[in-house]
C-alpha cells in the first residue's frame, strides 16, 4: 500500500512517498541503552543492531537547533542591557538647560507689615504666584519638558547670560528687593503719600570720557549748576552740549557727604555724533522721606524676581485702607510694577496660570500682553489683563471689590 507521508526530526508525518509494511503480530524489537527489550540481551552498538531496531527512528537533537534557540535569548538580553544603560545615562547626565514648572500661590497679608499707621485685616486675600526653577536638568527631565505643556525648557545661556548660577540667584533676590520698594511707592503714591524722593543720578557703569574721573560710587547732583534729580534731568541737560564741550559735574558719594566738581570733556555718541557723550549708565537715586504718616515693610523671604510687584501693591492698599479691596475673593496677580504704577511683562505665564487654577483662585490679574496666553491655559479660572495699578483696581471693582475713594484713615 502506498501513501503520502514525510519525516521530520525522525517522526513520521504526511508528505513523502513511502512503502508501508503490512500489519504483523510478531513481537517488535527495540534497542534502549544497548539492550534488547525482548530478551534483555545486550547488543553491541558497533554492530548496528538488526532490521527491527528503532534506534535510527528515535528523535535526535540537532546541535544547530540548540544554538538557534539561544540566539533570540541573547538578543533580548543585549537589548535589555542597552535599555538599562540608556536609562542610567538619562538619569545622571546633566544638560545645559533650565526647566520651569508650576510653583505655588503665596498669600501676602501675613508678609506685609505695617510698622506705622493703622492696619485693616482683610476677609479676602491677595496672592502672588511663583514658578519652580530647576537648574540641574537630566535627560529624563529634558524629555518630560519637551512633552508636557505646563513645563518650559530654556537654554542655560538664555537664563544666565554672563552670570554664574550663584550670581543669578543674587540677581533675582536684588530684583525682588527693588520690586518691593517700587510696590510700596506705587501703593502709597496712589494714596497721595510719596515715600521716596529723587536725590540725584547714580552711575551703574562708567566708560569712555568719564573713565578714571567718575566711579559707580558717585552721584551726579548738578551739571554746570543745573540740578539733576532724576535720569531724565541729566539726559535733557546733556543734549544741549556737543562733542568736545567741557561740563562741570557736581558729584557726591552714594551715601551722601561732601560734594566735589569733576570736569569731563564730552565725546560723541555713536548713534548721533552731533550729541555730547558722557559715557555713563545712569540710574535715579531714591531716598526715604522722613516723617510719613505710614510705614510699610514687606518680607518675601528667599523668593526672587520682580513679577510680584503688582500683587504687593494691591495687598498694601488692601491692608492700609478700610473696606474689602478684593470683595472677599481670593485674588492672585502677576506683573512688575514701577513707582508710577505701570505694570510690566513677566516670564512663566503658563506655569503661573496653571498654579493659580490648581490653587482654586477666584480671579487672576495679569499684564495685558500675557492675557491671551493666560486665558488659553486658564480653564474655568477668570483672568483679566491690566496695564497699570488703576486698571487692576477697576477689575477688582467689577467683581465686587471696594476700590473707589481709597484713602488712609
Amino acid at each position: 500500500m502506498l501513501d503520502r507521508v514525510g519525516s521530520v526530526a525522525g517522526w513520521v508525518t504526511v508528505g513523502e512517498n513511502r512503502q508501508i509494511a503490512p500489519y504483523s503480530t510478531a513481537p517488535r524489537k527495540s534497542i534502549i541503552n544497548d539492550q534488547d527489550t525482548n530478551t534483555g540481551v545486550g547488543i553491541d552498538p558497533s554492530s548496528g543492531g538488526n532490521g527491527n531496531s528503532t534506534t535510527r527512528n528515535l528523535p535526535v537533537e540537532d546541535p544547530v537547533d540548540r544554538g538557534g534557540a539561544r540566539r533570540p535569548r541573547m538578543l533580548v538580553g543585549s537589548l535589555v542591557l542597552l535599555g538599562v544603560a540608556a536609562a542610567l545615562i538619562l538619569a545622571f547626565v546633566q544638560l545645559p538647560y533650565f526647566v520651569f514648572s508650576p510653583g505655588s500661590v503665596r498669600s501676602l497679608s501675613d508678609r506685609v507689615v505695617v510698622t506705622k499707621g493703622q492696619r485693616f485685616e482683610p476677609v479676602g486675600e491677595v496672592y502672588f504666584t511663583t514658578v519652580q526653577q530647576d537648574s540641574t536638568v537630566n535627560g529624563w527631565e529634558y524629555l518630560e519638558a519637551r512633552i508636557r505643556g505646563s513645563l518650559t525648557l530654556l537654554e542655560e545661556d538664555l537664563v544666565l547670560g554672563d552670570r554664574t548660577r550663584d550670581e543669578n540667584r543674587t540677581f533675582n533676590l536684588d530684583l525682588m528687593r527693588v520690586s518691593k520698594s517700587a510696590a510700596v511707592a506705587a501703593a502709597l503714591r496712589y494714596l497721595g503719600v510719596d515715600p521716596y524722593e529723587a536725590t540725584g543720578v547714580g552711575l551703574a557703569q562708567v566708560t569712555g570720557p568719564s573713565a578714571g574721573l567718575l566711579t559707580t560710587d558717585d552721584v551726579i547732583v548738578a551739571v554746570d549748576g543745573e540740578p539733576t534729580r532724576v535720569v531724565l534731568d541729566l539726559v535733557a541737560v546733556l543734549r544741549t552740549y556737543h562733542p568736545g564741550d567741557v561740563v562741570a559735574l557736581e558729584v557726591e558719594p552714594v551715601r551722601g557727604g561732601q560734594s566735589r566738581i569733576v570736569r569731563v570733556v564730552l565725546g560723541a555718541r555713536e548713534d548721533d555724533p552731533s550729541v555730547g557723550f558722557l559715557g555713563v549708565v545712569p540710574q535715579t537715586r531714591w531716598e526715604d522721606v522722613e516723617g510719613l504718616p505710614i510705614d510699610v515693610r514687606v518680607n518675601t523671604g528667599r523668593v526672587g524676581g520682580n513679577s510680584a510687584g503688582l500683587a504687593l501693591a494691591l495687598s498694601i492698599l488692601d491692608l492700609v485702607t478700610p473696606g474689602e479691596l478684593t470683595g472677599g475673593l481670593r485674588v492672585a496677580s502677576t506683573g512688575t510694577i514701577d513707582i508710577d504704577g505701570n505694570v510690566g511683562p513677566i516670564g512663566g505665564i503658563i506655569q503661573k496660570v496653571v498654579t493659580a487654577r490648581e490653587a482654586g483662585i477666584d480671579l487672576f490679574l495679569v499684564p495685558t500682553g500675557e492675557l491671551a496666553e493666560a486665558r488659553h491655559h486658564a480653564g474655568d479660572l477668570v483672568v483679566e489683563g491690566v496695564d497699570n495699578l488703576a486698571d487692576a483696581l477697576d477689575a477688582l471693582a467689577r467683581y465686587g471689590g471696594h476700590t473707589t475713594d481709597l484713602a488712609l484713615p
